[in-house]
């Protein structure tokens, strides 16, 4: 019923360290440059340190329904930033940095709640 998984690679485990590359977005503050807050986007990449444990595991029922349930619990937060940043937009009462620093930051917070959120299931 359900497909095997490839065991990842060895370099996979350490792909969250591209999370910190995130902090780069700090430069925003010296420089005043929007397009320096995009780098926030990649603290998501801190989210594979939570999953990479759970990625070697045969997926099962208990999975498949806390993954599911995962999804559920992370949904909110991106419908969250959409709405700040479309009444934000329309209102015309956000800045640029600050709509480009919601979108950042509410990309990297769903892939983090998700592995949180999986990994608390799976542990409970």
């Amino acid at each position: 019923m359900f497909k095997s998984r490839k065991t990842p690679r060895k370099y996979q485990r350490f792909t969250w360290l591209l999370g910190f590359m995130g902090f780069l977005g700090f430069r925003f503050f010296f420089t005043h440059e929007p397009t320096e807050l995009f780098y926030f986007s990649f603290l998501s990449f801190f989210s594979f340190y939570f999953t990479a444990k759970l990625a070697t595991e045969m997926p099962d029922e208990r999975y498949e329904e806390n993954r599911i349930k995962a999804k559920a619990a992370a949904m909110f937060i991106p419908a969250i930033a959409l709405f700040v940043i479309g009444i934000g937009t329309i209102q015309k009462i956000l800045s640029e940095e600050f709509i480009v620093l919601i979108a950042a930051l509410g990309w990297a917070a769903t892939f983090i709640t998700y592995a949180v959120a999986f990994c608390y299931y799976e542990k409970h």
